[in-house]
């Protein structure tokens, strides 16, 4: 039996969203990282949680795929689901122009705005000021983020979510992680300087500097190979 055009249609336009819902995502994942602290989140937060909708939204034709090789029913109605229809055809592109041009474009240097203003605050009451200040700097990267996933964390095939979720941890290890561990390392330096407590933020400098390395270390102690 056929599958009607409707459903058909539908399913397209279920698959077209996947895009911008996507981009959506890791702009809700940084509005997350404001709750909970900024720098020390939690592996079951909104966070991590928003950063998994993200990926699995950008990798659905690569696990559609796994589906197929699975033989599941109807699994290639994820390939092939039919061509846009016009009433489709509207939604999907007022959807991309509301994620692409409103919420990227516009809404999203508001709420970075607003939480380097929510830093000053805190830093007046006596508060860390990090949390807004790293939130509004992930929410004020996140196209380069989606262009970064989209390009060279994009992965196809069966396993496509998990390397995906593989090439973000590498390029936090390896890009992201030396710039914070230099920053702690001189605010290390700056709080023996001023004899402060500086042991910390050295040992957590050192930490991100070699994530890398202890992530290896921990692999070969597991006897694993990912």
């Amino acid at each position: 039996m056929q599958t009607p055009l409707v459903f058909q249609a539908v399913l397209q336009l279920l698959l077209d969203l996947a895009i911008p819902a996507s981009l959506a995502s890791f702009v809700m994942a940084g509005m997350k990282l404001r709750t909970e602290g900024g720098m020390n989140f939690e592996a079951s937060g909104g966070f991590l949680r928003w950063l998994f909708w993200g990926a699995l939204l950008l990798t659905i034709p690569g696990t559609s795929s796994w589906l197929i090789q699975e033989q599941v029913p109807g699994a290639q109605q994820l390939v092939f689901a039919g061509v846009p229809t016009p009433y489709t055809s509207k939604i999907e592109a007022v959807t991309n122009d509301f994620v692409g041009d409103i919420l990227v474009g516009h809404i999203v240097p508001v709420i970075a705005a607003a939480l380097i203003f929510k830093a000053i605050l805190d830093h007046a009451e006596g508060n860390s000021p990090l949390a807004s200040v790293i939130s509004a700097l992930f929410l004020l990267g996140v196209q380069g983020i989606y262009n970064l996933a989209t390009g060279s964390w994009l992965q196809a095939g069966a396993y496509s979510t998990t390397d995906f979720l593989m090439s973000a941890f590498n390029y936090a290890a390896s890009t992201i992680g030396p710039i914070v561990g230099g920053l702690a390392i001189s605010a290390g330096i700056l709080s023996y300087v001023r004899h402060r407590a500086w042991v910390h933020y050295v040992s957590s400098g050192l930490g991100f500097l070699c994530v890398a390395g202890i992530w290896t270390m921990v692999k070969s102690w597991a006897g694993v190979t990912l």
